[in-house]
């Protein structure tokens, strides 16, 4: 059974991520797959599949000496031989040492040109079908190229792609065949999107379901390596999941993020900023499973949790991976192995005022069905939020912040009555809006800044003592209009400036934000009226979000929610 092949990249561009050496080397050259996205996590496989043997193969043209090795620190020899036009090569699981990875080395002997390559086992997979669910908003040409990338891939375990089309932008009967489905759906976000994809994976009788993000790029080949490896789990395995990490689009050698914790306060990202071109770091990754969920830019999750747990909270953007995977995989593992992954937009690049309403309301319901200490995690994570748009002179964002509070202290019935693509608007209607920088009379191109700004530091001693620098006197501001990216902006950016500029790092757009201290003291009361609020009413809302969470998470709800019709079989 073929596990993986050998990914070739299309450009010369980092290849260090695939191979190291030459394709086709010179006699004494050489070629080797200590990488990324082509080495062999043998211990993954070794604590959860049934497999017990690795063979390589490959096909190439000339000589080569070819040899499996292993890296746990340092390169270990296993074996090898000289070959010509194909070699295959096994290592039974015995041989292998406790921890590392597997690869092959080639050293060219004449003229040598690789074909291509696989790791195979003697094993026999397991009887699972699987679908993939793509959420996407407006974004077509996303869609029209991932879609052709998984149309004419050959897999061995995914025979269905659903399109959840929330923005009904895309011609579903031209885009839709016996492969792609694409499915239009009303915008209730990544939320409603993503749990349209489950339910009809749950209604179509797949074992499995990858959700992904309509924006990234991927080799279908890691999607083969998902569903290869999840036919091959032990039994006591069976419900486990699998988190493809994220390399970033701007740095591609950056690993963002391989599978994530929520500490009740922020994220803590898994192998964060790492350099995955080092073997080290290879290494470092092997040991990465101790996670509570993985983000949906491409997730691989039992349909049978749909049953057991419930569906998605109606979140409609932010945290639903989040509180969803901390859900379902408490008593589960995630799964997570080099050389899975997409890569997809840093997240500095793109920011939206209105966001805030839905990362502080959804982390607020998250922490008290969590119970991740609900009300001093929710107290500090308001307080902060709304200190930070005080420091940053972004008062008129603050009535988003507050809305956030309002609506989390509804409970439940907010959910059940809200018409989310109406509450996105009216949101999207009172948050501040961003202009083109010409706009902007104050604005120079020099004022973009490569470094990266002071982010969640804007509690400084300085900014603290002078209440987010509303008590400087004129004498010691500063002269002329400051600038920060909007992304990442902290206290230092604006203390003692009377104006601001705050930039798209990915865009031409931006805001011009200017110091008030009569919108200071204006908004410092009704954060604090609304402090005294959440404190007053935090214990009986708790309740309510405990005792019937499962009005918003059933399929029934959600059918309802979505207006979709029962399936002919239930």
């Amino acid at each position: 059974m073929r596990l993986q092949s050998v990914i070739i990249p299309e450009t010369k561009h980092d290849t260090e991520l695939y191979y190291r050496g030459s394709l086709t080397p010179a006699d004494g050259g050489s070629l080797s797959f200590d990488t990324y996205f082509n080495s062999f996590s043998f211990t993954k496989y070794r604590k959860y599949t049934t497999i017990n043997d690795i063979r390589f193969f490959c096909e190439f043209t000339g000589r080569a000496r070819i040899e499996m090795c292993v890296f746990d620190g340092e390169e270990h020899i296993l074996c090898g031989g000289e070959f010509s036009g194909e070699a295959e090569i096994s290592v039974e699981f015995p041989e292998l040492l406790e921890k590392g990875f597997l690869y092959p080395k080639i050293t060219a002997l004449d003229d040598f040109s690789f074909v291509r390559g696989e790791y195979r086992s003697d094993c026999v997979p397991g009887e699972i079908s699987c679908c993939v669910a793509i959420c996407t908003y407006k974004r077509e040409d996303y869609v029209l190229k991932n879609t052709g990338l998984l149309r004419k891939y050959k897999f061995s375990f995914i025979d269905r792609v659903f399109v959840v089309d929330n923005g009904n932008s895309l011609d579903c009967a031209a885009l839709s065949d016996d492969m792609i489905k694409v499915l239009p759906n009303r915008n209730f976000g990544g939320s409603g999107g993503f749990t349209r994809g489950l339910i009809e994976a749950h209604d179509g009788g797949f074992s499995h379901v990858i959700l992904m993000d309509d924006d990234v790029e991927f080799h279908p080949e890691v999607l083969e390596r998902m569903t290869v490896f999840a036919s091959l789990l032990k039994p006591e395995y069976s419900g486990a999941h699998f988190s493809a990490a994220m390399l970033s689009q701007n740095v591609p050698y950056i690993q963002f993020e391989m599978g994530a914790d929520w500490d009740g306060l922020r994220i803590c990202h898994g192998g964060h900023n790492v350099d995955v071109r080092t073997p080290g770091a290879l290494l470092d990754n092997n040991n990465g499973d101790d996670i509570s969920y993985g983000a949906w830019w491409c997730f691989m999750l039992p349909v049978s949790d749909i049953d057991e747990f419930g569906l998605p909270y109606p979140f409609f953007i932010k945290m639903d991976d989040v509180e969803y995977g901390m859900r379902t995989c408490e008593n589960a593992q995630i799964i997570t192995m080099n050389g899975i992954a997409v890569r997809h937009e840093d997240f500095d690049n793109k920011y939206s005022m209105h966001l805030e309403y839905y990362l502080l309301r959804n982390q607020l319901v998250l922490n008290t069905i969590q119970n991740r200490k609900p009300l001093a995690n929710g107290i500090f994570r308001f307080l902060g939020v709304s200190f930070k748009h005080l420091v940053l002179y972004r008062y008129d964002n603050i009535p988003v912040v507050l809305k956030a509070v309002d609506d989390f202290l509804e409970g439940v019935d907010l959910f059940l009555s809200c018409d989310e693509e109406q509450k996105n608007r009216e949101l999207i209607s009172i948050s501040p809006k961003l202009q083109p920088l010409s706009q902007i009379p104050e604005w120079n191109d020099d004022m973009r800044r490569a470094a990266r700004g002071r982010d969640h530091k804007v509690l400084t001693p300085a900014a603290l003592l002078s209440l987010a620098g509303h008590l400087y006197p004129p004498f010691l501001q500063k002269k002329g209009v400051g600038a920060a990216p909007l992304s990442l902006a902290g206290a230092d950016d604006t203390l003692r400036y009377k104006a601001v500029i705050q930039y798209q790092l990915g865009a031409q757009t931006g805001m011009i934000t200017r110091r008030s201290v009569r919108k200071f003291v204006i908004y410092s009361a009704k954060i604090l009226c609304m402090t005294f609020r959440l404190l007053f009413r935090f214990n009986k809302v708790k309740k309510d979000y405990l005792s019937r969470k499962s009005e918003i998470t059933s399929l029934d709800f959600w059918r309802r929610h979505l207006g979709i019709d029962l399936p002919d079989h239930v």
